[in-house]
């Protein structure tokens, strides 16, 4: 659930460490400005946030005269290329760089061979030691991405989807077989997705597309729309909206050579796992599918929970925790009513927010700033309103639920028990297998914590024993 909890990114940047102590004194006089070439050029460091160690990078650039600007990194919260508006180098070789995108500040001084800057991150009020040094950003290593030649064929696609007007563009993969083979539409997470639903170096889809058609299954993985090649604009899409996408993928998908039409499939994470169902109640072309940590959960119960899982995990103590969840209910309370526009309830909730900033902890309403914004938008409004259970208990097709035992977004404690509970309901038996894989996170990437800041940290993209499984059963079942 990548669009509710990206404003979580923040958090361990802002909840660790004790606020400066006021300065009564003053400011010194700055030293002149002088030309930032010396700065110019990228640097690494980590921020050490609590718990948390955050791997930054920072690329400094010349703007206009004697100026700089740049983009800063944070490589373990798979926030690439934050606008850093301004750098500064002045006579005494001190250093400023501004990015108010994350309301954050660098301050150092260039040493003198300008190999480092040493300094310190201010953020929600509170400063962090971070010591800046020249270097390259580290190469991901991603084992499991496959690398051609493929022993299947790969086909760029568009579809166009009628309903809304846009055009989706994807890959299918095929099998080398002389017969009609089974096929599966991978549904995406939440948020601006590409086909390989690719999120901090890994590329997910890209993986389970290879798998799957190495066993003899076709795989259409598309663009979100507005996302690559794809047409239209996810800003005002609800996932109501993008299951039209995925529809149009089906429709296209059982036209295809080479598939069997009575043998199509849905695969979803995250959101996709929410899309998945509802078509399988609604159509009668879906013949099993497969739920990537698909929430049970409302919505509105699982952002708060989910919110307190990742503050934690970024390093927020017991009375932080409290105090977050306490104050996202009561926006969300608020969020509920249908009839107020957007607009108007955007400015409702930060009035919410700020008459709460003076009982806050320190950075908590820093952390929170973007939560009137995300509650008010359509899909969110949409989202805090769904309960997913009456649809699981409606699903009459073979249905494989996996969820991540460490997952922090869908934590499978509430959900795997609600959606046990709701398949146990469609008459299904043994043709609805409810499982909790050990030891993974929310990507199924095996973890220690769950938290956002090991994905992209841990080089395996996804589980292999449970990428062979899901493979496993969807041959099985596709058999039948």
């Amino acid at each position: 659930m990548l669009r509710a909890t990206i404003v979580i990114a923040c958090l361990a940047l802002t909840v660790a460490a004790p606020a400066p102590a006021w300065q009564d004194d003053e400011p010194a006089p700055k030293a002149a400005v002088v030309d930032i070439e010396p700065a110019i050029g990228t640097y690494l460091g980590t921020l050490q946030a609590g718990p948390a160690r955050l791997r930054l990078v920072f690329r400094i650039e010349r703007a206009r005269g004697e100026r700089g600007a740049g983009t800063m990194d944070s490589l373990d919260q798979g926030a690439m290329g934050i606008p850093c508006e301004s750098v500064v180098l002045r006579a005494d070789r001190s250093v400023t760089l501004r990015c108010a995108a994350v309301r954050g500040e660098f301050s150092g001084t260039l040493n003198a061979d300008a190999s480092e800057i040493d300094g310190t991150w201010t953020q929600g009020g509170q400063d962090f030691p971070l010591l800046l040094v020249r270097g390259q950003p580290p190469e991901l290593k991603r084992p499991q991405e496959p690398k051609p030649p493929f022993p299947y064929r790969a086909t760029d696609v568009a579809i166009d989807q009628t309903a809304d007007r846009i055009t989706l563009a994807g890959t299918l993969t095929m099998p080398e077989s002389r017969e009609p083979v089974p096929a599966v539409i991978l549904i995406t997470g939440s948020g601006a997705q590409d086909r390989d639903e690719t999120l901090l170096g890994h590329k997910p889809f890209l993986v389970i597309a290879d798998a799957l058609t190495r066993a003899g299954v076709g795989v259409l993985r598309l663009d979100d729309r507005g996302v690559g090649g794809s047409t239209g604009s996810l800003e005002a899409a609800t996932t109501v909206d993008l299951a039209r996408d995925t529809a149009a993928a089906i429709d296209w998908l059982s036209k295809q050579p080479g598939v069997d039409p009575k043998r199509i499939g849905l695969v979803g994470h995250s959101e996709g796992g929410l899309i998945a169902p509802m078509l399988a109640t609604s159509r009668e072309d879906v013949a099993f599918m497969v739920l990537l940590a698909g929430p049970a959960q409302q919505g509105d119960a699982l952002l708060v929970e989910q919110t307190g899982l990742l503050a934690a995990a970024g390093g927020a103590d017991a009375a932080v925790v409290d105090v977050m969840r306490r104050t996202l209910a009561d926006l969300i309370a608020q969020a509920k009513d249908p009839a107020v526009p957007q607009g108007e309830l955007q400015g409702k909730l930060r009035g919410a927010l700020l008459a709460k900033a003076s009982e806050l902890p320190a950075g908590v309403y820093e952390a929170m700033d973007a939560y009137p914004v995300m509650l008010a938008s359509p899909w969110m409004r949409a989202f805090l309103a769904y309960d997913p259970v009456p649809t699981l208990e409606r699903v009459r097709c073979p249905t494989l639920a996996l969820f991540g035992e460490r997952d922090l977004q869908v934590p499978p404690g509430s959900n795997e028990p609600l959606a046990r509970a709701a398949l146990a309901k469609t008459g299904l038996g043994e043709r609805a297998t409810i499982r909790v894989v050990p030891g993974v996170n929310h990507l199924f990437q095996p973890c220690t914590t769950g938290g956002l800041a090991e994905y992209a940290q841990i080089e395996t993209t996804f589980d292999p024993a449970t990428l062979k499984a899901m493979a496993e059963w969807i041959v099985t079942t596709s058999a039948r």
